[in-house]
């Protein structure tokens, strides 16, 4: 059960943490966290649909 009391105490920590933390500083970290985040598409399935995607949107601007 020692280890049961080791989760809940991490976590609580970890909260305690978060919520300590100023809403600027929380704002500030989830906005460069998403910007670093990579494209769904690229993520689910590799460059294989971006290629494809970059290649088709050259055609249609060709036209």
């Amino acid at each position: 059960m020692a280890a049961g009391n080791d989760v809940v105490k991490y976590l609580t920590q970890k909260i305690v943490k978060y919520l300590d933390e100023p809403k600027s500083v929380r704002k500030e970290r989830k906005r460069t966290r998403k910007n670093e985040k990579e494209p769904l598409l690229t993520y689910l399935f590799g460059v294989l649909p971006m290629s494809l995607g970059l290649m088709f949107r050259k055609k249609r601007k060709n036209k």
